[in-house]
Parts: structure tokens; sequence; C-alpha cells
């Protein structure tokens, strides 16, 4: 039985959402992001797609990706799936989209990819608490304008 040789990742983007066009399959990636804010805990982020990209395998590979709090404890979402290349030089592009993820703490998170249970690419996400501003006051009139 031949071993199979661990892909190897190209990229992996957070975003609103992945347009795929039916004619050309090419990908449009909207409204990339890297951190979230909100007003309260737990944040519920009504939907994101993860999208990642990988190259240098030859085989099927069960595959997963994973979103945890820094400190290990708190898993936002994780959604696991199978990938199959048929030749090392194919590059294989992977949608996750996923929907009501709940991020029960502020800071940052890691969004880890694996495949066969091997960590391929991370990438983090910050959490903040969103900032109240303070209404904006009116500048002085400008008195040289006057005349």
């Amino acid at each position: 039985m031949a071993t199979l040789e661990t892909p190897m990742g190209l990229s992996l983007l957070i975003c609103d959402s992945v347009l795929e066009d039916k004619h050309t399959g090419k990908k449009s990636l909207v409204g990339l992001f890297d951190r979230i804010q909100t007003q309260s805990l737990p944040c519920v982020h009504p939907g994101m797609a993860v999208f990642v990209s990988i190259t240098g395998g030859r085989g099927a590979y069960p595959c997963e990706i994973i979103c945890r709090h820094q400190d290990g404890n708190a898993l936002a979402f994780e959604a696991k799936g199978n990938v199959t290349l048929s030749d090392p030089r194919q590059v294989v592009d992977l949608v996750f989209r996923l929907n009501g993820i709940r991020f029960p703490e502020i800071g940052l998170y890691w969004v880890t990819f694996q495949v066969d249970e091997v960590p391929i690419m991370m990438r983090p996400l910050q959490v903040r608490k969103r900032e109240e501003k303070a209404p904006a006051e009116k500048p002085p009139p400008d008195e040289a304008a006057g005349g």
C-alpha cells in the first residue's frame, strides 16, 4: 500500500462569501476579513466562508477546519470534509460555508486547516469588543471664511 503524501497549503482566507462562476469555475471571494467586532458575548456571527487552496498530494484525504480560542478551550467552529488530489501538481480549492458561528470569548482565535489530522495552515481571527463612539462635536465655525 502506497503512503499518501501530505498536501501543502497555498491559501487560507476568511470572507463573507465565495461566488463561483458556473461556466468558468472561477471563484470570487467577497468581503475578506481577519477580525470581528461585537457588542456582547457570546458573539454569534451570521455566516462566513473559509477558502482553502492546497496542492502537492496524491490520494483521498479527510480534512477539517477548526477555529479555537488561543487558550485552546473555547471552540468556535469545526467542519469536516474530504479532498482528493489526483496529481501532486493539481491545485484544489475548498470552500467551507459556515452559519451561526458562536464565539464565546473576546480575543484571538486560530483557524486551522488540517489534512489527515496534520495541521497544514493556520490563520489568526480576532474577536474584539466594539468601542462605543461619543457623538461627534460640531467643529467651531471657521472665522476666516466669513470674510
